[in-house]
């Protein structure tokens, strides 16, 4: 199986005017695409400072970070910004969805910029959003959505793109179990089918059951693997 995401020795460190607080330390692990990895641990073990290094929005302090064979720490802010734009997509669990856009809006505002001419952009973020459920909603302002509507345009903002890795911080924290479950198998399908990997970030509420593997946070290390790939091991 190909490795879609390599991540080795990885570090990160914060520095203020009397001390430095390590976040992690000598991280590894990789993703393949059609696979749903959990990265599971506590509020604070910095979850999503690592989500925010493998999306190239943050930097690390040591190690290195290969994705779909470009190494990130060696790429420059403009070039992070068009990978993420192409490749990764990012599910947020507060959705930052623009209140006064639409549904549509919201969607199609992520091709912008891209090269798609505005018939094709809005066609295509169309297409998602009736494949979502939202057909009939194309035109309602997030305010005029539930809860679980309005996931399901954070989640079509991220698949319209066709990302090869998706990245989500606690993507069901703030729906109830079914609507949970509803956006988890939303995902699914891009993932099984070999199009893109999954790696979720959690505190507990992700269902393991949806996971290939599941990578334990604490004490600033990953500490433990399950799932059918635990052969490989993870360093701590």
């Amino acid at each position: 199986m190909n490795v879609l995401l390599k991540v080795e020795g990885l570090e990160k460190t914060f520095s203020t005017r009397n001390s430095v607080t390590e976040v992690f330390k000598n991280v590894s692990f990789e993703i393949s695409p059609g696979e749903v990895v959990v990265i599971k641990g506590r509020s604070g073990e910095g979850k999503s400072t690592m989500l925010g290094i493998l999306s190239g929005l943050d930097r690390q302090t040591a190690g290195s970070v290969v994705f779909a064979g470009e190494r990130l720490e060696s790429m420059t802010v403009s070039e992070l910004a068009e990978l993420r734009a192409q490749k990764i997509g990012m599910i947020f669990q507060s959705f930052n969805l623009i209140g006064s856009w639409t549904a549509l809006e919201n969607v199609e505002a992520v091709l912008m910029h891209r090269g798609i001419s505005p018939v094709q952009r809005r066609q295509k973020a169309q297409a998602v959003l009736h494949e979502l459920g939202l057909g009939e909603r194309l035109d309602n302002y997030p305010t005029e959505l539930s809860v679980g509507q309005q996931q399901r345009v954070a989640v079509a903002r991220t698949l319209v793109n066709d990302p090869l890795l998706i990245l989500a911080d606690e993507p069901t924290g703030d729906v109830d179990a079914e609507t949970a479950r509803e956006v988890v198998e939303l995902l699914l399908p891009r993932v099984r089918n070999g199009s893109a990997a999954l790696l979720v970030a959690t505190h507990g509420a992700f269902d393991l059951n949806y996971a290939d593997r599941v990578l334990t946070l604490a004490n600033r290390c990953l500490v433990a693997e399950n799932g059918r790939s635990q052969d490989k091991g993870v360093p701590a």
